[in-house]
């Protein structure tokens, strides 16, 4: 009766069963269970990787209720999960990544996956950060599904040879090739949208400025002193700079649209984690080809990460068999090829080929484990991969107040940054 009664809920989701098809494929009926899946993928190449787990799911008999929530960032899908909880509806799986891991699980909601974790070495697999990100009390509640690289910059080349623009090397080159696609009528940054996106480009900016040391005792240890320092101030003077060269009307723009400038050469470049690949792929062009991608450049160098990854729920209206199908197949070699090749990032499994996959994500999986040995490798404060929510709230309501208010100076901004930061973990600590 229970699944007879989960299968009459998923009617409501969109198509049938026996008519939902993923690529042109027709899935078969599942028979072993279902599990809804709450994320926030929801443009081209997100939806295209999702579609890539909801059929390798339904080749073993599972289906996989696919909940997107629209809006960059995951804010919007926050709101649901709670909605969802409130009314007794929890998904299997919730798109769930970084400190929040650990905090939904004292709420006693979710689900030990050891089992999975032990079947697949898990403890082998992942590198040591990630691993230990997905546990809460020695347990696994959670399943990675890839890594991103945040602090990347996308150039069209053939824009900048238009403009005659060098590729940039440092933060000086980088402004002159802003300077020289301005001149040349084109949009040199395609940027300047939502507070999360003014965010990540600050991750980039801030890393490259004050290398991963800084990085990691301003945002993980939040330092007073480090975030008030000069060189924070210097990275707030760098963000004003790059906003200069935005596009003044491109409030409000989604960053799949910015990304579809740079591919169409109507814009020079974008600040954006390698998600970008996806929709760059999607537009017909080749990462590392057309669109060349290096790390954002200043006088640091290092690696700014962000795993994607679902948290599992029980006591939900899904199977558990069903959620255990799920977190294996997410780990499992050939999705981890299929998905991230779609996605744009690189397989969190450590033991998989990057074979077919395109240069971009190659050099990534070469930084990522230089990184790694040389303690360059930092969490992304921008994608929640650093801090709970309330601090990084308050380090991203500063970033808007500064980037909206250009009367705010970025000595202001870094002193605002600190005492905000140091209030906000205060608050959550009570």
């Amino acid at each position: 009766m229970r699944n007879q009664s989960i299968l009459r809920k998923s009617v409501t989701i969109g198509l049938s069963v026996a008519a939902m098809t993923v690529g042109g494929v027709a899935m078969a009926a599942p028979t072993k269970g279902t599990v809804s899946v709450l994320n926030w993928w929801t443009s081209g190449s997100e939806a295209k990787s999702m579609n890539v787990l909801q059929q390798m799911m339904a080749d073993k008999g599972y289906k996989m209720v696919n909940d997107a929530v629209s809006g960059g960032g995951g804010s919007n899908a926050r709101t649901v999960l709670k909605s969802r909880i409130q009314s007794n509806n929890l998904p299997g799986a919730a798109q769930i990544k970084g400190p929040e891991i650990q905090q939904w699980c004292t709420t006693g909601l979710t689900m030990n996956i050891d089992k999975v974790a032990k079947q697949q070495h898990w403890s082998k697999i992942l590198p040591g950060p990630v691993a230990k990100g997905m546990q809460c009390d020695g347990h696994y509640v959670a399943v990675p599904f890839n890594l991103h690289r945040i602090n990347w910059l996308w150039i069209n080349k053939s824009v900048m040879e238009k403009a005659g623009a060098k590729m940039p090397t440092d933060w000086d080159s980088l402004v002159a090739a802003l300077e020289k696609l301005k001149k040349a009528g084109v949009t040199p940054i395609a940027g300047g949208g939502d507070t999360w996106q003014v965010a990540t480009e600050f991750d980039a900016i801030a890393i490259a400025t004050g290398g991963a040391d800084f990085y990691r005792k301003a945002f993980v240890d939040l330092d007073q002193d480090a975030l008030s320092s000069d060189t924070m101030a210097k990275t707030f003077k760098r963000l004003r700079t790059i906003q200069q060269y935005e596009d003044p009307n491109g409030q409000g723009l989604s960053w799949n649209h910015d990304t579809g400038l740079v591919v169409q050469g109507k814009a020079g470049m974008q600040i954006m984690g390698d998600w970008a690949k996806g929709e760059i792929t999607n537009a017909d062009a080749t990462p590392g080809k057309q669109i060349a991608c290096i790390a954002f450049p200043g006088e640091h160098s290092g690696f700014v990460y962000n795993a994607d990854s679902f948290e599992m729920f029980k006591s939900s209206h899904s199977d558990k068999n069903a959620q255990y199908a799920f977190a294996r197949t997410a780990l499992s070699p050939k999705f981890q090829r299929k998905f991230n090749m779609a996605k744009g990032s690189i397989p969190v499994r450590e033991d998989v080929s990057l074979k077919g996959f395109d240069s971009c994500a190659q050099q990534s999986k070469k930084d990522f484990t230089a990184a790694e040995k040389n303690n360059a490798l930092v969490p992304s404060f921008s994608q929640d991969m650093a801090e709970n929510g309330a601090v990084k709230g308050a380090i991203f309501d500063v970033i808007a107040k500064f980037y909206n208010d250009k009367s705010m100076t970025p000595e202001a901004a870094a002193k605002a940054m600190a005492s905000q930061a140091k209030q906000a973990k205060m608050m959550s600590q009570m």
